[in-house]
This record gives structure tokens, sequence and C-alpha cells, in this order.
């Protein structure tokens, strides 16, 4: 009888450290190092998401466990990058109020939602030659980004919405390639020394 524990191959270990960076962004929003961390932790998630397929690739590996490692990183991205988002700002601000709230948690179902669309969408196509609508590692990037900045608490909700509809809105977006992967590899390298410079000067 085959079991899942059969499944796990080191091709899948930047997956699998995309989905722990992730979860210690949580960890660390209830924590001492706050918004700091957390940032500096979903870049490193993003960062680990952008060549894990790239490092999959260096592995021999069968049909099957091409087919799983699709599968298990977009349900990591979900957790890392859709969920987590929710769960981290939920965790620094609480929504409060008898209409702020309500409307905060309505615009983060969009969000989550549109998330699961777009990675439900980008499983089901067969063209790898670019992206069509925001790439989710692009989106907990925005959010990386957000965490550096103060401003008031309805950014959230309305970044929300944005981002949301930014990743399932017919948007084509060429896939990276050498200098421009480089390149955008510098965004979340940036975003962890920033985030953490803001830890060790606490």
């Amino acid at each position: 009888m085959r079991a899942p524990i059969l499944d796990v191959h080191p091709s899948n270990l930047l997956t699998y450290a995309s989905l722990a960076a992730a979860l210690g962004a949580i960890a660390a929003a209830g924590g001492r190092g706050g918004a700091a961390l957390a940032g500096a932790l979903l870049a490193i998630a993003a960062l680990a998401d952008t060549f894990d397929g790239r490092f999959a690739r260096s592995f021999a590996r069968t049909e099957r466990q091409r087919r799983v490692g699709r599968q298990l990183d977009s349900l990591v991205d979900m957790v890392g990058f859709g969920i987590t988002p929710v769960v981290v700002f939920a965790t620094l601000s609480p929504p409060e109020g008898v209409i702020v709230a309500p409307v905060w948690w309505i615009a983060a179902c969009a969000y989550v939602l549109a998330a699961a669309t777009r990675l439900s969408f980008y499983n089901a196509e067969e063209d790898d030659a670019g992206f069509v609508g925001v790439p989710t590692p692009v989106a907990a990037l925005i959010w990386a980004t957000y965490l550096l900045v103060a401003t008031p608490p309805w950014i959230v909700p309305a970044l929300f919405i944005v981002v949301g509809a930014a990743m399932v809105l017919p948007l084509a977006i060429p896939r990276p390639r050498r200098l421009a992967l480089a390149a955008f590899a510098l965004w979340p390298a940036a975003l962890i020394v920033l985030h953490a410079s803001r830890v060790l000067h606490r």
C-alpha cells in the first residue's frame, strides 16, 4: 500500500522551507518581533518559492514526483501567501467595531478566495511561458513591503481587495528569466535586510 510519506522528496525542500517561514511569520506577529520579523519571514517564504521550481528540477524525478511537487507548491502557496497575510494582520492590528470588523473580514475572505482561485487556475494551465494575474508570492512581497510603513488601518482591507483583484484579473505578466529573475530576487532580499535591521535595533 502506498502512503503519503513515500512522496516526501528532497526536491521539495525549498517548498517546505517556504511553508516553515510563513508559519514563522504567523508566530512572529504575536511575539516580540512583531511586524518586522513577520515581514522578514514573509519575504523569506517568497524568496524560497521563487527558486523552488528550479531547485526541484535539479533532481532526477519520476512523473509522479513532478505532479506531487506541483500540487505541494500550490498548497504551500495557499497557506503561506493566501492565509498567512490575513492571520498576520489580524494579529498585529485586530479589526474592531461593528462596521470595521465585518468589512475587514469580508475583504480578507475575498483576498483568500482570490488566492485560491488564482492557484487553481495556475494548476489547470499548461502554458508556463508567463503568468496571468499577479502570482501569490508577489502578493506576499507586497504585504512584506507594506509592513515597513505605518499607515491608517483602513488601508489593509483596501489592499486585500486590490491585491486580490490583481491575482485574478487578466493581467499578462512575463515569467522572469536570468537577469530579470535576479533583479526580481533583489526585492525579497532587500526586504529581508530592512526588516532584519529593524528587529536588531529594537
